[in-house]
């Protein structure tokens, strides 16, 4: 009988614990949501890349895979691919591609958040795919944009990596 309790007790633990570390999609978007106002409030990173008149920050997982166009920049971490676009035709205050994205993808829009302080406006938005475990992750500040297709589980790590890039681009 002791032997049956103690298993069934230590089931119960191990559920109670693998429940615990497993987020939802939801907590995954709102608390990645949560920490790209954080960042996008915070000092950007130092700049670790030059690509041509471009300077920015990636974390240490991240390389550029193509930079041959210096306004269209292929940049991975392991298998994910992530595309960063410059416009430096655009001010930090700029809406242009927050505009683009209401116009063209609002019935994809699962959750979206928009930042705008001391002249600088930014949004995180997170888009349904055709694969329910993938999701559309757009990080944008001014006439920057990176997007990138993310495992759900990963949702929260991107969208803070993401926008660490994002707010430390420099154009001179």
């Amino acid at each position: 009988m002791s032997f049956t309790w103690l298993k069934t007790i230590s089931l119960m633990l191990l559920l109670l614990v693998l429940s615990g570390c497993n987020q939802s999609i939801d907590d995954q978007i709102a608390n990645g949501l949560q920490l790209t106002e954080t960042v996008f409030a915070e000092e950007p990173e130092e700049h670790t890349e030059k690509i041509g008149d471009i300077k920015l920050y990636l974390p240490s997982n991240f390389k550029v895979e193509d930079s041959s166009d210096a306004y269209n920049i292929v940049i991975s971490k392991g298998k994910e691919s992530y595309i960063l676009f410059i416009n430096d035709e655009e001010a930090q205050d700029s809406k242009l591609y927050y505009n683009l994205l209401k116009e063209n993808e609002a019935d994809k829009i699962i959750e979206e958040s928009t930042y705008d302080k001391n002249g600088r406006f930014g949004f995180t938005a997170v888009l349904k795919t055709e694969d329910k475990n993938e999701m559309e992750l757009i990080v944008s500040s001014g006439g920057v944009k990176m997007t990138t297709i993310s495992q759900t589980k990963h949702i929260e790590t991107n969208l803070r990596e993401m926008t660490k890039i994002v707010h430390s681009v420099k154009m001179k």
